[in-house]
């Protein structure tokens, strides 16, 4: 068998082949993980497995002609779906299934804003429930399996969720469908009983360093920072290899500063700049990415995204003090440059309030996620973190 095209977690993906080998893949698969975790490497691996020729045919040195198609999105009988702009066209899925490629752990700024929409009956578009539905009544043209992949299904509008529900219900024969969610809440309860569910765990750090490697050019040390920093989030290990997160580090750590010392006017700059899309005016901007972000629909995504980033990296500090606080002298720090406001925040906040203050920042990256006003959450959240600090 030829390497895997796509990144995997290894062990779910023997979980999946023995459901294949007992013959009990009638019923859709859920995926569900955080953010992160490799739910979509791994279905689309998994895809690829099930229509491979086989070890007789395919090998490192010569692939299979269907592992060929499945690794490049060419495949005519797996077809892969996420959240995407309604008006989105065929040159502009070509680039995204390109960039997804090209570096599986980068985040597009679609998942920041967009749907997984239903489509115009008539013409319903590349990315849609209604074209998958099509594809999916089509027999298999040339492996055994027809294979859909529903990426981000917690973000198919309710339109797109309804018409899906006939054939989770009733998939056609040799057929396998795929959702991957980063939680149920706000699924269709019907959805969630016509699937079994496979859960997903963050990457062990050592593993993700590994690929941070292979993948991203890292040096080891860079890759193991990333993967520790991320706590098993491969996209987010990613974006902190990337230049512009050093910026977002730098206004993380100072977001944390100001919000222990309860300085709410630094704290509502914050929002506002997060609302317009620029950096804080307290750090140094990487210098093409000054300025507000592009105008329409893109600009949006690339706010809500950078939004959610700089939240996920004041999560880390929070749980950098919660480590200390539980630690104690043992204590390592994620972020040394932080390290003062981490020992004070875990001396003057019991646990509870910590995990707190995490879920209230996981909540706020969630009502982003779902298009919200970016400055209204923003600010309601830090006044939140606020409340409990010092006056």
């Amino acid at each position: 068998m030829p390497a895997s095209a796509f990144v995997a977690r290894t062990e779910i993906l023997a979980r999946l082949l023995r459901l294949r080998d007992r013959d009990r893949l009638a019923q859709p698969l859920l995926l569900v993980g955080p953010e992160g975790s490799g739910k979509e490497g791994t279905a689309l691996e998994f895809a690829r497995l099930l229509n491979c020729a086989g070890p007789a045919a395919c090998t490192d040195a010569q692939p299979c002609e269907s592992c060929v198609k499945s690794a490049s999105f060419q495949h005519p009988d797996i077809r892969w779906i996420g959240p995407a702009p309604a008006a989105i066209d065929e040159n502009e899925v070509r680039a995204l299934l390109e960039a997804k490629l090209a570096d599986p752990f980068a985040r597009t700024a679609e998942s920041a804003t967009s749907q997984v929409n239903i489509g115009d009956p008539e013409h319903p578009g590349p990315l849609t429930v209604r074209s998958l539905i099509r594809f999916l009544r089509v027999r298999a043209f040339q492996g055994p399996w027809k294979v859909a992949v529903v990426a981000d299904a917690q973000r198919m509008n309710t339109a797109a969720a309804n018409a899906f529900l006939k054939t989770l219900e009733e998939p056609p024969a040799d057929t396998v469908i795929m959702l991957t969610t980063t939680g149920t809440e706000g699924m269709l309860p019907t959805i969630l009983s016509r699937c079994q569910k496979v859960r997903f765990e963050p990457w062990p750090q050592a593993e993700l360093a590994g690929h941070l490697g292979r993948l991203c050019g890292a040096a080891p040390e860079q890759a193991q920072w990333a993967a520790r920093l991320s706590q098993g989030n491969a996209r987010l290990a990613h974006d902190l290899l990337q230049p512009e997160s050093r910026a977002l580090a730098e206004w993380a750590g100072l977001l944390f500063g100001w919000i222990a010392e309860g300085r709410r006017g630094q704290a509502a700059i914050t929002a506002d700049e997060l609302h317009r899309g620029i950096y804080s005016h307290a750090v140094e901007a990487p210098p093409a990415r000054r300025g507000s972000g592009a105008a329409g629909e893109q600009g949006a995504a690339e706010r809500r995204a950078r939004a959610i980033r700089l939240c996920e990296l004041l999560n880390l500090h929070y749980s950098d003090a919660l480590a200390c606080r539980e630690a104690g002298e043992a204590w390592q720090p994620r972020f040394p440059g932080a390290a003062a406001v981490s020992r004070d925040v875990a001396a003057s906040r019991p646990t509870a309030d910590l995990l707190a203050d995490m879920a209230r920042i996981d909540a706020a990256c969630g009502e982003v996620d779902r298009n919200l006003n970016i400055g209204l959450v923003m600010a309601v959240l830090f006044e939140g973190l606020m409340a409990h600090g010092r006056p």
